[in-house]
């Protein structure tokens, strides 16, 4: 399959500067910290959105996992926002939140969604000027489609794949201490260590400290180092979903390779089932 990147996935900040006052545009602000990341300055009609509370849910006692539709469609409904509007999401710093909104969204077929290539921080040294006004809008009633299964992966798929069954690539987005199952490194799971046979690449290298993507040919070298180079289905994963829908975001998105399939399980999921086969450096 040729590569197919989005070119729309991403927008700058001369397109922000050119679109702010546009009714139709909803800015999700998306993070863990209210004040610290959104009260104190935030880009002009930006919506605060709670990483875990608005783009997770937690079922069965797996933590993070997505939300059902009706629950985005709730959420959407809260923020003021359905199918008319074009939707950007942004975060205060380097982050993986906005990737995860994006990618909810895209799972659930939302029109037209997209991320700032930097932070709202690097946006201000680039001359927006930031506010601490928060909007109100009147609620939707919006309708989402069912879920995509193209950007989505299944402990079942992903199984398989540990096993040796097809030819698909498991991705490893998490630090060096959660790969080689280091106690206590990351969230508290049941268990530690990783899925047998993945590969590893730390989502935080994908992008430098401003949340800008690296450049193509660079995160092409990057996965090519870890055994990836779009041919093949690869299921990125980490603790939640989370930091894997950055990854994915850069292979999906960025590089093109609709072989990208989030695990949205990851290891909260993965971790707690006990059928399922986990590494572990002595």
């Amino acid at each position: 399959m040729p590569d197919q990147p989005n070119p729309d996935a991403i927008v700058s900040a001369d397109w922000l500067r050119a679109h702010l006052n546009d009714p139709s545009l909803r800015i999700l602000h998306v993070g863990l910290d209210r004040a610290k990341e959104y009260e104190g300055g935030h880009l002009p009609g930006a919506i605060w959105v709670h990483g875990y509370d608005d783009t997770t849910v937690e079922r069965g006692g797996i933590r993070a996992l997505v939300p059902y539709r009706e629950e985005v469609e709730a959420t959407l409904a809260r923020l003021g926002i359905d199918e008319s509007h074009t939707v950007v999401c942004v975060a205060a710093g380097k982050s993986m939140w906005p990737h995860r909104a994006y990618w909810v969204l895209k799972y659930y077929r939302f029109p037209n969604v997209h991320i700032t290539d930097r932070s709202t921080a690097a946006l201000a040294r680039d001359g927006i000027t930031l506010t601490k006004d928060e909007p109100r809008f009147a609620a939707t009633t919006p309708h989402l489609g069912e879920g995509d299964p193209a950007v989505y992966s299944s402990w079942e798929e992903v199984l398989a794949a540990s096993e040796g069954k097809g030819d698909a690539t498991i991705l490893d987005c998490r630090t060096d201490d959660e790969f080689h199952g280091v106690a206590g490194a990351g969230h508290e799971a049941p268990r530690y260590g990783r899925i047998p046979r993945a590969q590893h690449l730390n989502w935080e290298l994908l992008v430098d400290d401003d949340g800008r993507f690296l450049p193509p040919d660079r995160l092409r070298s990057l996965y090519a180092a870890a055994g990836i180079d779009g041919t093949r289905e690869v299921y990125p994963y980490c603790g939640g979903g989370i930091r894997s829908a950055a990854s994915w975001f850069a292979m999906h998105e960025v590089l093109g390779w609709q072989t990208a399939r989030n695990y949205d399980g990851s290891w909260a999921e993965w971790s707690r089932l006990p059928q399922l086969p986990v590494e572990r450096d002595a």
